[in-house]
């Protein structure tokens, strides 16, 4: 067994001795050396058998082994770019120092939120965070995988620190493992942390597309916070939902009806019923007028409604009808047809959209808009409605012993409406 001494300032010391001519004692040398603890305690020194020999460390490849990992002395193991384990806990940071979550591994029922038992939720864990009031945990490792939560607040300071393996890969730490908050219309936010340093790091938090009418869709909200630090994040936000309808527009006066057409007195026929008049913008959308009064001939037909709406077509005449055997004659006229109605307007075209930004909501913390679309265009005008035929007469020209009645007037059109204001 090989003993070996490490003299460190002890050798500076003997040289020392030796320059001046003088002997040195080497036993009282080596009492100082370990009571300074400048050498290795006796039997341990390297390359006896205490376990410092080259290989007894530990098998070639198996990180993790207490021979693989020097402490790095005073020095608070904070999670960094380097992945570095500086404190030997066997994962990059202060294991006892935070709460572990693992989305796939995890579970909020039976988990306690360490390495062995990490929870399953972001959210679970910051419930934890909120019980302890500051005395527990100050981090939160995140295996890296979809966190499906809506609702996240942070609001104790405590940071966020993305790319763990999880629990199946003994937690080990790569930038590409990213812990993916895909939560509501606000993925995360930061809420009442002044000057807290928190971190966020490794993460990717995604916001969904909103769907009420002005809502936005917000990836990361940060309200009366400040010293919150963003590294190897992804920020995504969805989309905002359109906005609300506008009202109904204001409808316009209804036309003028048609006016009724003349009853036939005696043999005279009834004279037509006028139409109802409209003009919109300069455009005629009066209704056709009635057809006039006969006698001893079909009815006439009503006029067309402006622009194009057709009118009733006149009553057939009829002759007289004497039945077999009795003195009773009948001799009626038929009625003369309804004309068409008038077509709708259309709708008009939509209003100019709104144009600017919204607001800060500072109440309730959210972006709002304020800025409303341009009226919509007034629609079109409908069309007058066509004039009603007049009926038709007897038109039995034998008829020598009366004279019978002649045929009232068809009634007029109504007028079309104009379309109503945006």
């Amino acid at each position: 067994m090989r003993k070996t001494w490490t003299l460190g300032a002890t050798g500076a010391a003997l040289a020392a001795v030796l320059a001046t001519g003088g002997c040195y004692d080497f036993d009282d040398a080596e009492r100082r050396c370990r009571e300074e603890q400048r050498c290795d305690p006796e039997g341990v020194g390297p390359g006896e058998d205490g376990g410092r020999d080259a290989g007894d460390a530990g098998d070639a490849g198996d990180a993790g082994d207490a021979g693989d990992c020097i402490p790095i002395p005073n020095v608070v193991d904070v999670p960094d770019d380097a992945f570095a384990d500086t404190d030997c806990d066997g994962v990059d940071g202060q294991a006892d120092a935070g709460l572990f979550v693992d989305p796939a591994a995890g579970s909020d029922s039976t988990g306690t939120g360490t390495r062995d038992a990490p929870l399953a939720t972001l959210g679970r864990a910051l419930e934890l965070l909120r019980m302890a009031d500051g005395g527990g945990a100050t981090r939160v490792y995140l295996a890296g995988g979809r966190y499906d939560e809506s609702g996240l607040v942070l609001d104790v300071p405590a940071s966020l620190h993305g790319g763990y393996t999880g629990r199946g890969q003994g937690w080990g730490r790569q930038g590409t493992a990213l812990a993916r908050l895909d939560g509501g219309t606000v993925g995360l936010t930061v809420r009442g942390l002044t000057d807290a340093g928190v971190v966020l790091e490794y993460v990717g938090v995604h916001s969904a597309n909103a769907a009420t009418p002005g809502e936005p869709s917000i990836a990361l909200r940060v309200l009366a916070s400040s010293g919150v630090t963003l590294r190897h994040a992804e920020l995504e936000a969805g989309q905002g939902a359109p906005g609300a309808d506008g009202g109904t527009g204001n409808q316009a006066a209804n036309a003028a009806d048609g006016g009724a057409g003349g009853a036939a007195t005696g043999s005279n026929p009834g004279l037509v019923g006028p139409p109802g008049v409209a003009t919109c913008s300069g455009s005629n959308r009066s209704g056709g007028a009635g057809g006039f009064g006969v006698g001893r001939a079909p009815g006439n037909p009503g006029r067309d409604g402006l622009p194009d709406a057709g009118g009733g077509d006149g009553g057939v005449a009829v002759t007289v009808n004497c039945e077999v055997g009795t003195e009773s004659c009948s001799c009626n006229g038929r009625v003369g047809g309804n004309g068409q109605p008038g077509a709708f307007g259309d709708e008009g075209p939509a209003g100019p959209k709104g144009t600017g930004r919204g607001v800060l909501d500072l109440v309730n913390g959210t972006w709002v808009p304020n800025q409303q679309g341009g009226n919509g265009d007034p629609g079109t005008a409908g069309e007058g409605g066509g004039g009603g035929g007049s009926g038709g007469a007897c038109s039995d020209q034998n008829l020598t012993w009366f004279n019978p009645g002649a045929s009232g007037g068809g009634g007029g059109g109504g007028g079309g409406g104009c379309g109503g204001t945006g």
